[in-house]
């Protein structure tokens, strides 16, 4: 994963020498787009949870978790940028669409070996809880039941028509639901609100109405841009 993420930043340092388009600095039109497609880093949250139970010492999954969040945020961040300066408004969504030769094979190997290993783990919060739906507890676990879910999820990613705008919905419903709206919820429930401190119980509710109204408006752009601009 390393390796293709590092070829791509490379590719995308060599591009911005023959590159002179004027870059923008804020395009308003695209808020919720690139709002939605933020949003979308929060897929992994489910696995916060079997991670932290899993873990040695507990006590310093906090601390660990916090490093990784700004790692990640921050390598996303660079990640964006040096494709933007690079492809300027030709940028696709994945970037690996504006790789071409060798580059691009090796990088969509890379990621596709990273995407084989990191499968497994994040379907396995998922296999949990529909088996545990779906299934008696003499049947679990199923092959053929996690078989075909692999096989639903490739059948999902093979039909999608743009991945960028894919990831928009997703971010914009699910994983505004995961990130915002559900742990609060959550935290609301399981200490009395009464007993909170203003503070806390101010900012869960901010982040409820902020994440139910950014999903609607970001659930539907997503939405009106992959059925009527695919139509």
């Amino acid at each position: 994963n390393l390796l293709g993420l590092s070829a791509v930043l490379f590719r995308d340092f060599e591009s911005y020498r023959y590159h002179h388009e004027p870059v923008k600095a804020v395009d308003l039109s695209s808020f919720l787009y690139m709002t939605a497609i933020s949003m979308y880093s929060f897929e992994g949250v489910g696995l916060i949870l079997p991670l932290e139970s899993s873990c040695k010492d507990r006590k310093a999954f906090p601390s660990l978790l916090k490093k990784v969040i700004l790692g990640i945020t921050t390598l996303m961040i660079t990640f964006g940028t040096c494709g933007y300066l690079a492809y300027g408004s030709a940028t696709e969504a994945p970037v690996t669409l504006n790789l071409d030769g060798g580059w691009a094979t090796f990088v969509k190997l890379s990621l596709c070996l990273a995407l084989y290993l990191t499968y497994p783990i994040m379907m396995f919060p998922v296999n949990e809880v529909i088996e545990d739906m779906l299934l008696s507890s003499v049947s679990k676990p199923s092959r053929l039941f996690r078989l075909s879910i692999v096989f639903l999820t490739a059948l999902v990613a093979y039909s999608i028509p743009d991945f960028g705008e894919f990831l928009s919905l997703v971010g914009a419903s699910i994983c505004t639901l995961l990130g915002f709206i559900i742990p609060c919820y959550f935290h609301l429930k399981v200490f009395d609100w009464k007993e909170l401190p203003y503070w806390q119980f101010g900012l869960d509710a901010f982040l409820i109405v902020f994440g139910f109204v950014f999903g609607c408006l970001g659930t539907w752009d997503s939405f009106k841009n992959i059925v009527f601009e695919d139509a």
